[in-house]
């Protein structure tokens, strides 16, 4: 910052941009001040009585993109072939493959195929394309760490043929059939675009690949046959949409659990079949049940408190791009786009930071924020020495491209690695990867250290999915972390988040065993009135999901407990997938399930759920334990509640409730 001249007695420490009012505020400290916390929780704007003659300087506006963004234009200004651009950037220059069914199978529904991205799953590639408004006439098939953006103010102003992710294959490059199907495609998004009418749409993946308001006009496919219609569905492990209008309906196919929030299906159209769980959160249209299907619809009418997330728009008239940021709606239902399309705060390119790997350091985001600047990260890995902290309301960091935080080779322990402090409103985190490092932390992601935070809206984690280990194989150091996220304010709501202890790692997925990378928890909640729509939590050592705050509310959690613990460290201890604090009198959880596949050792856990007994606050719908394969059981649902799932009982769920 540049240095501002005063009156001999000010001491400056802290220099916050106030964005409501335009111009600076300063907090003073006395000369006898150690650090700014004496002067409150976090710094005080104060009006001073000799102006300021600095302004901040503006970021350019066109960015200048960095190589792993590509900016593709519609097709009346787009020169060359953009199917073949399409096919370049999803094969890496000829690196992974397309194989599809079809041909074999003439005038029948088979559909799918395969993408052979054999050791793609842990590559530091990272790779967005945003395409400008208009028409762009070619599919794109969405690979792993690719994200899919339009750049319109809603998804008709920007129209592509079809985008599709098929199944995987194994860790040979070989398609086996019904496993691994889509249980390892992860990590890719789709967001704001229209597809062809009538065009079906087949996205075959798991988490961290949501769907973001896209408008699919023919039907959503989110798993297909394999083997060329051996199985009936390959398998899939779960995923998540958000304010899309799908006009042919959803086939959750092998889906085992799958969270939908805010969609709209045609009026003839139907959500359908699914292996266990489909939960539809202020969701239009209706779930189709068939005789004996094992899977349940939980239906939440309303979307209770949400604002969605902040995307990139691109306003030709101008040649300028803008962050729009959606303001928070209470008790939404369907898709909010068409009506609200003008009820966006629009933030000018100039008052954004555009990050790049490699250039952008903690240190420099953190005074991007302090001038009052938001921060999109562009894809890359960025290698962090420091906490990124967010010290200011209204505040938004966007990652695209699953940009990823963890620390630099060689850092020290840090508390986080991405800190939001205590009193903020509105603050936006959307679209990250956060990976641990080998010095550990306590939390990856830390919001506040005391129950603090808006009424309303202290802010919102979208899209935001934590790693420890996978890219890394059993001869390099562990990476650590005590819990993945920490949430100690209240009022915070999440949407879509995944959570990741690595059950397998590189170069040949190879099983993570004897509880390396060590972490404990994926989620601690503290703070009151914190929402959760779209949970899943994985592999961690102790209790997956700890819950202390009053008043929290889960809409939709999937876990599936540690592979490689024993008896001794695991089941003896009374861990469990999702626990409410003993103390908690009010906690709302609908659609949950607890997995397990205790691969080394036989493991007897003794419940999925533990919560407090006889509390009329405590709501609990549609919970419930699978046995997936492996040793051991889950003794009960709840508590001492539900029947044991065993091999016995293999792929069939268990519900308490």
């Amino acid at each position: 910052l540049k240095l501002i001249q005063l009156k001999p007695h000010v001491v400056i420490d802290t220099l916050v941009v106030v964005k409501s009012m335009n111009f600076f505020g300063l907090c003073k400290k006395a000369q006898r001040a150690d650090s700014v916390e004496e002067c409150g929780e976090e710094p005080r704007n104060v009006i001073l009585d000799e102006p300021i003659a600095q302004q901040v300087k503006k970021e350019q506006n066109p960015p200048n993109w960095p190589s792993s963004v590509h900016v593709i234009e519609p097709d009346d200004k787009f020169v060359g072939d953009k199917q073949a651009l399409f096919d370049r950037i999803f094969s890496d220059d000829g690196k992974y493959t397309v194989h599809p069914w079809g041909a074999e199978f003439p005038n029948t529904d088979r559909y799918g195929g395969y993408f052979n991205e054999t050791g793609r799953d842990f590559c530091a590639k990272r790779v967005a394309v945003l395409l400008k408004p208009g028409v762009h006439r070619a599919k794109f098939n969405v690979g792993f760490y690719n994200s899919l953006v339009g750049l319109g103010r809603e998804p008709s102003a920007v129209e592509l043929d079809a985008f599709e992710v098929l199944n995987g294959v194994g860790s040979d490059g070989v398609e086996h059939g019904l496993s691994p199907g889509a249980l390892n495609n992860f990590w890719r998004s789709v967001e704001n675009i229209t597809t062809a009418p009538g065009r079906n749409i087949y996205y075959f993946v798991s988490q961290a690949s949501p769907l973001r308001k896209v408008h699919i006009r023919g039907q959503l496919r989110l798993s297909g046959p394999v083997g060329g219609g051996i199985y009936d569905w390959g398998y899939a492990s779960g995923g998540f949409t958000a304010d899309s209008k799908i006009d042919g309906g959803v086939e959750f196919g092998g889906q085992q659990q799958y969270c939908t929030r805010n969609a709209e299906i045609g009026d003839e159209a139907a959500y359908k079949h699914g292996a266990w769980s489909n939960v539809l959160i202020g969701s239009k249209g209706m779930y189709k049940s068939e005789a004996g299907q094992l899977a349940k619809e939980t239906v939440i009418e309303h979307t209770e408190r949400i604002a969605e997330k902040p995307y990139i728009m691109f306003e030709e008239c101008e040649n300028k791009y803008y962050l729009m940021i959606p303001r928070p709606e209470v008790g939404k239902r369907g898709v909010s786009w068409e009506r609200y399309s003008n009820d966006i705060e629009r933030v000018d390119f100039e008052n954004v930071y555009v990050a790049e790997e490699g250039a952008s350091s903690a240190a420099v985001i953190n005074a991007k924020l302090a001038e009052g600047k938001h921060i999109v990260l562009t894809p890359g890995i960025y290698k962090i020495s420091e906490p990124i902290i967010i010290g200011r309301s209204n505040a938004v960091i966007l990652g695209l491209g699953l940009a990823t935080v963890q620390p630099a080779d060689g850092a020290c322990y840090m508390d986080s690695l991405i800190f939001v402090r205590d009193g903020l409103e509105d603050v936006r985190i959307a679209g990250l990867m956060v990976q641990g490092g080998e010095a550990g932390t306590n939390a990856l992601i830390k919001w506040g250290t005391r129950k603090s935070g808006s009424a309303e809206n202290a802010g919102f984690l979208y899209d935001i999915f934590c790693r420890i280990g996978g890219d890394r194989d059993a001869s390099m150091p562990e990476v650590r972390t005590n819990k993945m996220i920490l949430i100690n304010s209240s009022n915070v709501v999440g949407d879509n988040l995944w959570l990741w202890r690595a059950d397998h790692e590189m170069p040949k997925n190879d099983g993570v065993r004897d509880s390396r990378n060590k972490v404990f928890n994926a989620l601690e909640v503290n703070g009151d009135n914190v929402i959760m729509y779209g949970l899943f939590a994985e592999h961690t050592l102790h209790d997956l999901t700890v819950w202390n705050g009053e008043n929290g509310k889960t809409f939709f959690y999937q876990c599936e407990l540690p592979y490689d613990v024993t008896q001794h460290n695991f089941g003896d201890q009374g861990y469990a997938g999702y626990v409410i604090g003993d103390h908690v009198k009010t906690h709302t959880l609908m659609g949950a399930g607890v997995y397990s596949f205790f691969r080394d050792y036989d493991v007897h856990a003794q419940c999925g759920f533990r919560a407090p007994q006889l509390e009329d606050g405590i709501s609990l719908q549609h919970i419930f334990t699978v046995f997936l394969n492996g040793k051991g059981s889950i003794d009960h649902v709840l508590n001492h509640q539900g029947d044991r799932c065993s091999s016995s009982t293999q792929g069939r769920p268990h519900y308490y409730c």
